[in-house]
């Protein structure tokens, strides 16, 4: 009988541990697995933000088509920098990046339209709040038709609720150095002002580059950041590009 309980009392124990092993796996597991759906979230909302970037355009004859001196069209990019989420860290709302811009790219929002599609769309994207749920969306705005107001029309969709952080940087302008490479000069705002904006020499209409940085926050309320830069012109710059 004493031997019986000894071997109860082991076996217990055994069964205690490897309980308790397997459900610090099972956990693990679930983490990683949460990380990783928020990266692959992460890198489609990245991919899709930059290959519309990557097309922008400056449309020149469109601004100097206006016929009022007093309403200008509003074309190449607008990068504004508002509040927004409140920082888990420090408790602080944080600044993030409302853009709005013009891109040669296929239309995303209008497939009934795929046929007579000009591929030459506004595109903007911004956070914004939900005030009803008091939670923050990032949404994605596309206009069919290109007109006067680049900020506003068209229709607008939620991607994720996930998105904490949505910043951009705008390389404003390069210099030569004497020992080889280039001094850069970065900004976080951007206007392309069609009475300022010159196509051929300075200023650009376009930034030079453009450093985009996002946050998601997973299910499991882990972070996760990237950042990416992709080139609209590539040093010497050519003006041509910018037409």
């Amino acid at each position: 009988m004493l031997e019986l309980l000894i071997s109860v009392a082991l076996l217990g124990l055994v069964m205690s541990l490897l309980y308790g092993a397997f459900f610090q796996i099972s956990n693990s597991s679930l983490q990683v697995n949460a990380t990783l759906e928020t990266r692959q979230e992460l890198r489609l909302l990245m991919k899709m933000v930059l290959d519309d970037l990557q097309s922008i355009k400056y449309l020149k004859h469109f601004a100097d088509s206006s016929q009022s001196t007093i309403q200008q069209r509003e074309t190449g990019l607008i990068a504004e920098r508002k509040l927004g989420p409140e920082n888990p860290d420090t408790g602080e709302l944080e600044e993030v990046t409302s853009i709005y811009f013009h891109t040669v790219i296929k239309t995303r929002f209008y497939p009934e339209e795929k046929e007579r599609d000009p591929e030459l769309h506004e595109v903007g994207y911004s956070l914004e709040e939900n005030q009803d749920t008091k939670t923050w969306e990032f949404v994605r705005r596309e206009d069919f038709y290109l007109d006067g107001n680049i900020r506003e029309g068209g229709k607008s969709y939620i991607l994720s609720e996930a998105v904490t952080k949505f910043d951009l940087e705008l390389l404003e302008s390069e210099t030569a150095l004497a020992g080889g490479g280039f001094k850069e000069e970065w900004t976080t705002e951007w206007n392309s002002d069609e009475k300022n904006c010159i196509g051929t020499g300075e200023p650009f209409c376009l930034p030079r580059a453009i450093k985009l940085s996002m946050t998601l926050s997973g299910k499991d309320k882990q972070s996760v950041a990237d950042s990416q830069v992709i080139n609209l012109c590539v040093p010497p710059c050519n003006p041509e590009i910018f037409k």
